[in-house]
């Protein structure tokens, strides 16, 4: 395994601790965290009804990809995979944590429409190429360090078949070149010290990150995307954004 792929395998092993301990201990408030909900008190219905409402800007989308099948990357318990399986014909959701996809499949009233999948590494490598004609990610890549974000960014694009869409949600902020002074202070105040001080307060250790637009937009670009739109979920405060993109056209007949 190369280097730069071990690397960002290794900044992972963290954030799936942390998920692995909430999956057995509080799933639904992993996925959709809330004060009041904290302890096992999500009501199972309104949590995926929350899904279903979510996944309603799907059908607002004025490009239309396949229905055959759907990947929901950074699934959780499944709160938009079975939303999604109402639009696909069949649904993979696939997460970091071996104990949220064992919930999601205790979950699972969809029989082999839906499955489960975990995957600890910063690749979908499990996945084929041009396996999928839509993906979907909201409230996931913000959890995961930006070297490993961005990959799985570009292998969006490398599982879509040449028509599919991938819509998917991350945090805007300062552009910080990777590898810079301002890149390892950034890393050590979102990750080092970020997990200290929730690991102090009894909390567990969710990392938060984000990725620069402009950065974003290159990312897309190298992984052979196109951005079709882009959507503030701030408010106007454009701190959080909402991408959608697809395959550029002529790529997939270039690799071939």
């Amino acid at each position: 395994m190369p280097e730069t792929d071990r690397r960002r395998d290794a900044t992972l092993a963290p954030v799936k601790a942390t998920y692995e301990t909430w999956g057995r201990e509080d799933p639904f408030y992993a996925v959709l965290t809330s004060k009041r909900r904290r302890g096992n008190q999500w009501d199972p219905e309104v949590f995926f009804d929350r899904g279903r409402r979510e996944v309603d800007y799907v059908d607002g989308l004025s490009l239309r990809p396949g229905t055959a099948r759907a990947l929901d990357f950074g699934c959780g318990v499944g709160r938009l995979t079975f939303a999604l399986a109402d639009r696909f014909d069949e649904v993979v959701g696939v997460d970091i944590a071996e104990s949220m996809v064992d919930c999601a499949r205790r979950w699972n009233d969809r029989g082999e429409r839906v499955r489960f999948v975990a995957n600890a590494r910063a690749d979908l490598s499990l996945f084929a190429d041009d396996s999928f004609d839509f993906v979907y990610s909201s409230i996931t890549l913000q959890h995961v360090p930006p070297e490993a974000a961005a990959n799985y960014v570009r292998e969006f694009f490398r599982v879509l078949r040449p028509d599919g869409v991938a819509v998917f949600q991350m945090p805007n902020g300062p552009r910080i070149e990777p590898g810079s002074l301002r890149w390892r202070a950034y890393n050590l105040r979102r990750r080092v010290f970020r997990r200290w001080w929730k690991r102090l307060r009894g909390i567990p250790a969710y990392e938060m990150h984000w990725i620069a637009r402009s950065r974003m937009t290159e990312v897309v670009d190298d992984g052979g995307g196109e951005l079709v739109d882009v959507q503030d979920l701030s408010g106007g405060r454009s701190s959080n954004l909402r991408y959608c993109a697809v395959v550029r056209m002529g790529v997939k007949t270039c690799l071939v």
